[in-house]
Formats: structure tokens, sequence, C-alpha cells
């Protein structure tokens, strides 16, 4: 049962939260959903199909929070699906399920698997050695120590047993050769560094897992998204940590509007500055057309948590922080500045529907202009009219220094960033 707080706000489900799947109705009119978290939290999230050409939601809102060692801990996560029709919003859905279950205290299938990713990691390293010889005599000596290992603390000792092992047959091999004690000392300092896994990981594991399962058809669904892990210390002082994947945004900004941190998008192309007012249309044109092309996803060969200092995080949350998190659909419409001048003297639900009703007016624009460029070319030539009219709406930036649109009610908006079409989703939590 979920208990309402003084304020007549719903307490977020202990099971978690997921909405996004089936959105309807127009962009300007979707519902916004309000949970307040046992921190005195206040979170306000909203997620539709968007308007123009997509008629499906493959964006996802994940929400969950746990009693964690020292109090509450929450998990707050944006879902892009990709991959259109061939099941974008099933990744997303997917991905969405496993994330809320790694959020929760580890059960012994995913403490199993968090073994069994360290053992990978590991291995990897070892196969980095010069001597093929040299590698197997190391992993036979180090499986013989893990046969039976299991437990909460198994990979830390597996890490320990795989430097032990290094240590002890490097000795008894009585290597001299310079480059292969060079090796050899790299091998060991990569495995001193090595940490285990966290459950975020072992979420993208089974998803792929089920993704492969559930969609026998052609083409392979995929999701990218961004995470922000927010946990109680001992010493009660709440510390934000983000896990990310693709070009799915996050920032956080003080109750002054001061940005304290902001992720950076994993594109193909990276966002120019667009502040810029001498920033060059070839620039503009590159950025406009080719931004949504992920180097990351949870497909990737190489799939990698985006990596940020550890002097920016884990980052202590302050009383009136405000956590921003958003699908590309968003960041295709608004910078966060922008977002922040929006959300500044208003009421959380307040500044979400202005949000989405600006989200709606921008897009309608971009698909009436789109439409009708379509009209006006013959049919082996539409494919261009995306191309020509972000070049015409980047010409007017290039002229004006920002993009100038005129609805058709005599209203004119001055927009930062170029416009597209696409799913929406985002999730704001106003920290009590």
């Amino acid at each position: 049962m979920t208990h309402s707080h003084t304020d007549g706000t719903d307490l977020l489900p202990r099971d978690g939260f997921i909405f996004g799947e089936g959105s309807s109705g127009p962009l300007g009119a979707s519902p916004i959903v309000r949970w307040r978290t046992r921190s005195d939290d206040v979170l306000v999230s909203a997620s539709h199909h968007g308007y123009g050409y997509k008629s499906v939601n493959e964006d996802r809102v994940a929400l969950v929070e746990v009693e964690g060692e020292h109090g509450p801990d929450t998990a707050l996560f944006v879902v892009d699906g990709m991959g259109g029709r061939e099941g974008g919003d099933l990744a997303a859905q997917l991905l969405s399920e496993e994330l809320i279950r790694a959020a929760r205290p580890p059960d012994a299938d995913v403490e199993a698997e968090i073994s069994l990713l360290v053992k990978d990691q590991i291995e990897t390293v070892l196969w980095q050695l010069p001597s093929r010889d040299f590698v197997r005599k190391i992993l036979a000596r180090w499986r013989s120590q893990w046969s039976n290992e299991n437990g909460v603390d198994a990979p830390d000792r597996l890490i320990r047993s795989a430097l032990e092992a290094v240590n002890a047959e490097s000795l008894q091999s009585g290597e001299t050769d310079p480059d292969r004690l060079r090796s050899i000392a790299e091998a060991l300092r990569e495995l001193a560094e090595m940490t285990s896994p966290d459950t975020t990981e072992v979420a993208l594991r089974r998803t792929q897992r089920r993704i492969v399962t559930q969609h026998p058809g052609p083409g392979m669904p995929d999701a990218c998204f961004v995470g922000a892990l927010i946990r109680t210390g001992p010493d009660g002082c709440r510390t934000l940590d983000v896990r990310q994947v693709g070009d799915c945004r996050l920032f956080i900004c003080s109750e002054d509007g001061s940005i304290r941190f902001r992720t950076i998008g994993e594109s193909v192309i990276a966002e120019p500055n667009l502040e810029d007012p001498t920033l060059p249309l070839a620039d503009l044109m590159a950025y406009s057309l080719h931004r949504n092309l992920v180097r990351n996803s949870i497909n990737s060969p190489k799939l990698a948590f985006k990596r940020y200092r550890k002097e920016d995080l884990p980052l202590v949350l302050e009383r009136g922080d405000r956590v921003f998190l958003y699908s590309d659909g968003v960041d295709d419409l608004f910078s966060p500045e922008e977002l922040i001048e929006m959300a500044c003297h208003t009421t959380a639900e307040a500044f979400v529907r202005d949000l989405l009703l600006h989200s709606e007016r921008r897009m309608k624009y971009v698909s009436g202009l789109l439409r009708a460029e379509r009209e006006r070319l013959p049919v082996h030539l539409k494919m261009k009219a995306y191309p020509q009219i972000h070049e015409r709406l980047n010409r007017t930036r290039v002229e004006e220094g920002c993009y100038v649109e005129a609805y058709r009610d005599g209203v004119t908006g001055r927009w930062t960033k170029p416009p597209k079409c696409d799913n929406t989703s985002i999730c704001v939590m106003f920290v009590g």
C-alpha cells in the first residue's frame, strides 16, 4: 500500500514505479506524476511519445526507493529506447525493470552474476600478458582457489587471489625480460585498481539476455539511459552518483539556479557551444542532423559507463538542489539554462506542464515545416526535406544569434537549440 505524506502527496512505492508505456492524447496535456520520498524530496515526471513522426513512446521513467544501511536510498532513471519499429520500447521497458531490480539489495542470483562479471574482467586483464603459456599457468593457479567461491565478498576475494596468482607465477618463472616484466607490472596495477562491479552492470547484462529471448524478429532493440543513485551515508549526508550510457542527460542545480554538475552526452557529434553567436553554419548543420547518433548503448560491443572525475562525483546533495534527468526529446529542445529559468519561482508540476506545452509548440512548428517541405518536393527528393528545413533554421540562427520561430497565433519563439520531434521524458527531483 502507498501512503500519503502530510501534504497529500503519495510516497514513492517500495516496489518502484515505471511509466511511459501507452502514452496517448496531446503532448501538452500529458499526465504528470508526482511522488514524495521518505527523505522529503519531491519527484515530478512526465513521459510521452511526442509530436510528429513518433506514435510509440520508446522512453521510460523508472523510480525506486529502498531502505539502505544508513537510511533511505533513491534511484531515478530515464531510459531512451532505440530501434523504432524494431522494438526500442521493448528494450526501454526491460531495462527499466532490471534497473529497478538492481537498485534493491542484491539477492543470491545477483551476487553470483557480479562474481561472473569480475571473473570476466580479470581474465581480460590476464590475457593481455605476453606469453599464452604463462597466462594458462596463472589461470590454473587462480581458478583452483575460487571454484567454490560465493557470497557478497566473493568478488573482492577473486581479485585478491588473481593478484596472488600473478605474483606467485611471475616469481616462479624467474622472468628477466624487461618488456615482459613491464607487462606483468601493468597487469598487477590493473588488478590492484579493479573494483567490484555494481548491480547496475548486472542489470545491463540481464537486459541484453531478455532482449534476445523476447525479440526473435530482425534487428536488435537497443536503449541508453541516465540514472541518479542517491545514498544516505552514516553521517546523514546524501550523495548522488551517476550511471550513464548514451545521450540521455542529467544536471544538478542549486536553489539559486547555478549548475553544480552536468553530464556529457555520448553522441558521435559533440554539442558545440550553442551560446556562441559566431558559431558557423557548417557546425550547426552537423550538430542538427547527427546529434542523436550515439557512440554507446546497452548493446554496444564495448559497453561501458560514462566516467567522470572523482572530484565531481559522488556529489553531496544540499537542501534546495534540483536534479533534472531527461531523454534526448527534451535535450533537443531545451538547454539546461532554459530549463532552470522555466523552473524558477514556480511549482514542480507547473514547471513540467510548461515544459510539455513548450515542447508541443516547438515540435508542432518543426513538424509543420517538414510537412510543407515534403509536399513541395517531388517524390524522389522527399528525404531531403529534413536537412533543408534545418538549414533554414540554422541560417536564421546565424543571422539572429538564436532560433526564431513565428507561430500562427502571432507569438514569436526564441530558442537555444535546433528543434526536433521525438519522444520526450523528464524527471525532476526537488531535494528536501
